[in-house]
């Protein structure tokens, strides 16, 4: 086998935001070592480690597709870049739980010595989010800092196009496989950005977009980011869970200020109460950066874009990416099935539920943030510690476990402990 395909190997086994990762490396230092490993060794040294995913790893599961996915990266012109990889990114290296392997189409710019800002929001965006996501991302652009979003629909699909009028770079952190394009209509966008940056995932060519990838995404997004721009969301918005990650991660959270009477901007509103700094331009961004980017800015530059910032339909128009009308009209429709599918719920659990005391209805945790799907896999956790297998033995799939279980722990439902060990924040 390859060096690489060692690392894919150990990709398919520990999934995407594995805890596994990092005390893996420091008790083996390669991918090799590991799989050359007795079934003895393995136990001592990963004392805490689950059973399935040990015989994973003495049976070496997946190492035929690592195969067959290595040979499609160099056959379509896909980087592999591996932990140990020297284009591997130092931001991403620093988080606990980051990728064994990146698959990257374009050229990721110097992140040492480049300014980054995530730029996130809602998909369901209006006319107000859609031009300052274009105006501020334009001109932060054209002064050199490279734009970093998931490349979706609304804000982020804005935000990149802006970067790549305004001649700048962007960075696309996807959550899907590298030859998946999420959304379709995205597709001159996405082509765009190979050329001028990089599209990256963590996820093996073939995996489809599930809703269940996206906040385990998210927290590349705000890594990869000096600081996080959340241009319009409302509440529960997949955005806010990229700006706690920013929070988490140590990096500097904006938010644009919107309509108070305005849902789409009801949890961008939210973290200014919380904290975020506000921007009112592009300017209150850039000159934090600039005490750590002063070389790589280019001031004329700025001032230039300030003529040419203002949105047009043609701009959007030229990489397929939807004007603000087309994508609320897109996003009520999901929006009132969703309320239907919530409400049927609902209705349902009333007519069920038993009646429990008031002392014990105190006790029960503000799950109103989560999505229907995401109440019914809390309420399958244990009040005892328990790690990702409690839920993928019962038939969750391995990236919606994990997806979930950060979720929850985003919202202080429940706190990591060392091992890959998961306990419920009781109140």
């Amino acid at each position: 086998m390859q060096h690489e395909e060692y690392w894919i190997t150990l990709a398919e086994i520990l999934g995407p935001r594995s805890p596994w990762l990092k005390p893996i490396l420091e008790r083996f230092g390669t991918p090799e070592q590991l799989f050359e490993a007795q079934e003895q060794t393995l136990r001592e040294a990963l004392p805490d480690m689950g059973q399935g995913m040990l015989r994973a790893i003495l049976s070496r599961r997946g190492a035929d597709a690592a195969k067959r996915i290595f040979l499609w990266c160099h056959r379509n012109a896909v980087r592999l870049l591996c932990y140990d990889s020297a284009e591997y990114p130092e931001c991403l290296r620093a988080l606990d739980e980051p990728p064994a392997v990146l698959y990257c189409k374009g050229s990721l710019p110097e992140l040492a010595t480049t300014a980054t800002v995530g730029v996130v929001g809602s998909r369901r965006l209006d006319a107000y989010g859609q031009g300052v996501a274009y105006k501020l991302s334009f001109e932060l652009a054209a002064a050199g800092a490279v734009i970093v979003s998931g490349m979706a629909d609304g804000i982020d699909g804005t935000a990149t196009a802006a970067a790549l009028s305004a001649g700048g770079q962007a960075i696309a952190v996807l959550g899907c496989g590298i030859d998946v394009c999420y959304p379709r209509h995205h597709k001159k966008l996405m082509s765009e950005v190979e050329q001028c940056g990089a599209v990256l995932t963590e996820y093996p060519p073939g995996t489809p977009p599930n809703g269940y990838h996206f906040p385990i995404r998210n927290r590349l997004i705000s890594a990869l980011s000096d600081a996080v721009l959340v241009v319009e969301a409302p509440e529960n918005s997949g955005a806010l869970i990229t700006a706690r990650y920013a929070i988490l991660q140590g990096r500097i959270l904006y938010t644009v200020p919107g309509d108070i009477t305005n849902a789409l901007c009801a949890g961008s509103n939210k973290l200014l109460q919380l904290g975020a700094r506000p921007a009112l331009c592009a300017e209150d961004v850039l000159s934090v950066l600039r005490s750590r980017y002063a070389d790589a800015l280019c001031e004329d530059s700025f001032r230039e874009a300030l003529q040419y910032s203002t949105l047009s339909e043609k701009a959007l128009d030229a990489y397929g990416v939807r004007a603000a009308g087309e994508s609320v009209k897109r996003g009520r429709a999901a929006k009132r099935a969703e309320k239907k599918e919530s409400a049927e719920k609902t209705a349902k659990a009333e007519v069920s539920a038993p009646e429990v005391s008031p002392r014990e209805s105190a006790r029960e945790p503000d799950l109103s943030a989560l999505t229907p799907r995401q109440r019914d896999l809390f309420a399958l956790l244990p009040d005892t510690s328990f790690t990702v297998d409690v839920l993928v033995q019962g038939g969750v799939p391995v990236a919606e476990a994990i997806s979930t279980l950060t979720v929850l722990e985003i919202y202080g439902l429940l706190a990591s402990k060392p091992g890959g060990f998961y306990v419920k924040n009781l109140i």
